[in-house]
């Protein structure tokens, strides 16, 4: 219930149950216990970014933080290296959607020296830089340390903001400048099938006021969304779907750091479970 629960409804998933990865050899060991993949499309994972104030006010800025993300490190936090319980080279939809593409992402290839290079071309100052960490969820935050680290080696005036999870979407909502109690990026993910396509992508909108929080403004990604809904066919629509693409790597309203597989253990009297 209360800001959790609006939260849950917003798309973003529920954490406590993903099982922490030490645990699944254990469950596996038991025959009587199935573990099994319900959901084929898995979690993707997120840097959002605050766009109303500096530093990440500035595209440019944003744009500079691509060259430093690995998404495999990401994934490897929250969910062990297992092949087949995460995916890299992931980009703003869904891997399994047709509208996925790879167009762009090479720029994300964890090179720290180029991010810091960009960084400082960018005009970034030493703002300081509040990171929201929640730490009674295991994906987020583990995604969240793995910013924090990238952050301080790209030399990122960062505070590293732990508390409940609560709290983090109390002051997620919160528009003023983090003098004033405010933020500058997080991490969180949202089910796979939010990100099918622009219909129910919180994060790829561009509505500014309106937006999920961060509020970017960014009228080309609007215009886009309008034009996928009027896309006479699939392969107009897919079309549509990469330039999205391109304009969120040049824009970038979040950073897309992989996905990764919830797995669900089931006794084995437990049948006629349906995917999804």
């Amino acid at each position: 219930g209360g800001t959790a629960g609006a939260a849950l409804q917003a798309g973003e998933v529920d954490w406590w149950e993903q099982p922490t990865p030490d645990l699944l050899p254990l469950l596996r060991r038991n025959r009587n216990i199935e573990v099994t993949q319900q959901d084929p499309v898995g979690l993707a994972g997120i840097l959002r970014f605050n766009c109303l104030h500096p530093p990440f006010d500035n595209p440019a800025i944003r744009r500079a933080i691509l060259p430093a993300i690995n998404q495999k490190d990401f994934m490897i936090a929250v969910n062990g290296d297992e092949p087949d319980a995460i995916r890299e080279g992931v980009g703003y939809f869904a891997s399994i959607s047709p509208m996925a593409s790879k167009a762009g992402l090479e720029v994300m290839k964890g090179d720290i020296n180029a991010a810091r290079a960009a960084l400082k071309a960018a005009g970034y100052k030493g703002e300081k830089v509040v990171l929201l960490n929640p730490t009674d969820i295991v994906s987020p935050s583990a995604m969240s340390q793995v910013t924090n680290d990238l952050f301080r080696r790209l030399e990122i005036n960062v505070d590293f903001a732990s508390s409940d999870w609560g709290t983090v979407v109390q002051r997620r909502a919160s528009k003023e400048p983090v003098e004033k109690g405010g933020w500058s990026a997080l991490c969180t993910a949202f089910n796979g099938y939010d990100f099918l396509d622009p219909s129910g992508h919180l994060p790829i909108r561009g509505n500014g006021a309106n937006a999920w929080a961060g509020w970017p403004e960014i009228p080309r990604l609007e215009q886009l969304r309008d034009a996928w809904f009027d896309a006479p066919d699939a392969a107009a629509q897919k079309q549509v779907g990469a330039e999205m693409q391109q304009v969120a790597l040049e824009t970038v309203p979040y950073i897309p750091l992989g996905e990764y597989i919830q797995r669900t253990a089931l006794r084995r009297n437990v049948t006629g479970m349906v995917k999804g």
